[in-house]
Order: C-alpha cells, then sequence, then structure tokens
C-alpha cells in the first residue's frame, strides 16, 4: 500500500467508472424500458468519473474545481445511483429531496473552502453523506431484490463500502487521520482511495446481474403468459397441471379445474367491435383472479376460454369457487364495458390420480352442459378412477 500514489489511485477509479459507465448506457438501449435504472447508474458512474478526474488535477486547476465541483459530483453520482435502484424497484426517485440535500451540501463544502479553509470538516460531512447514501442503497435493495444472488451481491458490495465510508468519517471525526488534502499519501487516504476504486467496479458489476435477472424473469413471464391478459399461456398452464398431477399421485391431495367460457362472446364482438371484446376479455382475467384463492393459477385456453388450476381442492371446495365467480361477474357492472356472463364447468377427481386429457376432458364436458343448460351458470363433473388407481379406499 505504501508504494501506491494516491493521485494513480483516484485516476484508476476515474478509468474504471469511465467503463462502467459506458457498458450500461450501451446496455440500455438493449433493454426493455420497463427495466429502469439503467440510464441513472450510467449517469452516476459518470458523476464519479468527473469527480475523480477533479480530484487527480487537485493542485493543477482552481480549488472551485478540484475541491467544490469534484466533491458535489462525487455525491451527486451516489445519489444517482440511488434514484437508480429506486426506479429500478418501481419507486419514485426522489428527485426532489436529492437536491436539496445536494444543495446544502454544496453551500456546506463552499464555506470550508473559501472562509474557513479545513479539510478535515469538508471531508467528514462529504463522507458521512456518502455513507448515508451506501447503506440506502443497500437497504433499498434488499428490501426489493434480497432474495436473488445479483442482489445479495450488490447488498454486500453496498455494507462493505458503507462500512468503509464510516471508518473514515469516525476517523475523521476524532482526527485519526492528520491528512489535510486528498491526494496526502497517509495510509487511510491510500486505502480509503483503492476501496472506492474496487467499489465502482463491483457496484457496477451487481447493477449489470440485477438488471440481466430482471431481463431473464421478464423473458420468462413473456413466454409463458398471455400477453393480453397476463394469464398462463395455454402451453405453460398444460405444463403446471402435469406438474400438479404428478405432485398429487405422491401426496394423494388431488386438484380440480375450472374451464370458463364467456357466454355469446361473438355478439360482443359483432355489436361493439373487437377492441372492446379485448377489453371484455381483460376484464374477466382481472376479476377472476381477484376471486381465485392465493395457490390457484389462472391461464387462457384459447380465445374467450379460460381456465383455473385449483392444488388440493375437493369437488365442492371447487364448485363453490366457480359459484362465487360466476356470480360476481353476473352482478358486475362497468361504464365503459357492456355487461356479460361467464358458464364454468368444474372437473375434479375423487381419488387417486389421473392424466391431463382425462381432467381437462371432464372440465370440458361439464362446461358443455352449463352452456346447454342456459349458460350463466356452473356444472360439474367428477372422474371416477378404477379402483386399482385409487391411493385411498
Amino acid at each position: 500500500m505504501s508504494e501506491l500514489d494516491p493521485r494513480s489511485l483516484v485516476f484508476v477509479a476515474s478509468l474504471l467508472g469511465l467503463m462502467c459507465s459506458v457498458i450500461l448506457f450501451m446496455l440500455r438501449r438493449s433493454f426493455p424500458p420497463t427495466i429502469g435504472g439503467l440510464v441513472h447508474w450510467s449517469r452516476g458512474l459518470f458523476g464519479m468519473v468527473i469527480a475523480s478526474t477533479l480530484f487527480g488535477l487537485t493542485g493543477l486547476v482552481p480549488v472551485f474545481f478540484s475541491v467544490i465541483l469534484g466533491n458535489v459530483m462525487l455525491v451527486a453520482g451516489i445519489m444517482s445511483f440511488y434514484a437508480g435502484f429506486r426506479h429500478f424497484a418501481g419507486m419514485p426517485p426522489q428527485t426532489r429531496l436529492l437536491f436539496v440535500v445536494l444543495a446544502l451540501l454544496t453551500s456546506y463544502v463552499a464555506w470550508f473552502t473559501y472562509v474557513d479553509n479545513r479539510y478535515q470538516a469538508r471531508a467528514l460531512l462529504v463522507t458521512f453523506t456518502d455513507t448515508v447514501l451506501f447503506f440506502e442503497c443497500m437497504r433499498l435493495v434488499y428490501a426489493t431484490s434480497g432474495k436473488t444472488f445479483a442482489g445479495r451481491f450488490t447488498c454486500i458490495v453496498f455494507a462493505t463500502i458503507g462500512a468503509l465510508s464510516a471508518v473514515r468519517a469516525i476517523m475523521l471525526l476524532f482526527h485519526v487521520d492528520s491528512a489535510t488534502d486528498l491526494l496526502e499519501p497517509t495510509m487511510a487516504q491510500k486505502a480509503y482511495l483503492a476501496a472506492m476504486a474496487f467499489s465502482v467496479l463491483a457496484i457496477s458489476l451487481g447493477a449489470m446481474m440485477m438488471a440481466n435477472e430482471r431481463l431473464r424473469s421478464t423473458l420468462e413471464f413473456i413466454a409463458s403468459h398471455d400477453q393480453l391478459t397476463g394469464a398462463f399461456a395455454r402451453s405453460a398452464f398444460l405444463e403446471l397441471l402435469t406438474k400438479e398431477l404428478a405432485r398429487a399421485r405422491r401426496t394423494g391431495r388431488l386438484p380440480a379445474l375450472l374451464m370458463f367460457d364467456l357466454d355469446n362472446f361473438k355478439s360482443i364482438n359483432d355489436r361493439f367491435g373487437h377492441v372492446v371484446g379485448d377489453h371484455v376479455i381483460i376484464d374477466f382475467a382481472h376479476r377472476a383472479r381477484e376471486l381465485l384463492r392465493g395457490p390457484d393459477s389462472l391461464g387462457r385456453y384459447g380465445g374467450e376460454e379460460f381456465i383455473a388450476l385449483l392444488p388440493e381442492t375437493t369437488l365442492e371446495e371447487a364448485k363453490a369457487v366457480a359459484e362465487r365467480i360466476c356470480g360476481r361477474i353476473a352482478a358486475a357492472s362497468s361504464p365503459d364495458l357492456p355487461s356479460y356472463t361467464v358458464s364454468v364447468g368444474v372437473g375434479a377427481v375423487s381419488a387417486g390420480s389421473t392424466d391431463v386429457d382425462s381432467l381437462l376432458s371432464k372440465a370440458d364436458q361439464a362446461l358443455y352442459r352449463a352452456k346447454a343448460n342456459g349458460r350463466n351458470r356452473v356444472e360439474v363433473t367428477e372422474l371416477e378412477l378404477p379402483t386399482d388407481m385409487r391411493l385411498f379406499s
């Protein structure tokens, strides 16, 4: 550490920050706009690059640039990272509050530069502000993405650099470090600058990993869900049903199926147009999800047909859920949509296991009877299994 020149460490941090800023900026053009934060992160890194460059020019440029503007850009860069994590989490960036804090810090740094020139006082407040921002970023990432590997990695990075900043603030408060300038080659200054250079790379890596995880989950959702309603696509739903039946064979706790068909949907399209028809389909999917239970899953089976999987559900329980949905849909009203009703078929097994096609067939038969018997009603078909297939007697 003694051989390291503080000015070199500052320029290394600048180079790393510039490289990561360019990478994040380029990634922004490749990611969907629903993944927020990339622009803020890129700007934050660029602000830290400007700050590091100005710090490295201490003694070569006026103090307004190397001291005031450098410290302001450093804190502004970290604030931009914080705003980016809030945007990534779907939260407002708190821009007004951050600008107020930055304005107060600028006034403070200017006072202890032009009126009462004291490096220790300037460094203490800037370091304390950075520490608060680092820990706040850690808290925010943990609360919103702490269950993912990228989120945990980023939390550890912010916790580490936050702890190092806190140690530096304590040393400045109690005058443990006698440095009178950022580039004075004391051990504490070198350690802090080396940690900042490392943190630029580590925070950027964490941000990129979080963005990639979000992109992967977004693509997986698009591949497995109907884009109009957000319900499971047919293929994904059938895969889910296959897994649930396999689980039911092991546990003996059997599922039920609800098959829905919007009554006279063609007449809605003919009278009001396909745009209104799409809104009716969206409305049904939204209302059905609200009325289903937590473990239940809704899929779009095709056109105006939907299907719901109810794990570990008896015939009586499934029928009660179906009647609740049927009744609520018939009673619902909206000033922007025509009234509509739904017919529901319930398919269930009494014991044992069955294959996907048999269970779908039973739910479909029940739905056919509901439509044949006047629509806007629920019909039930229970699948009776051979004795040798039953798990319980």
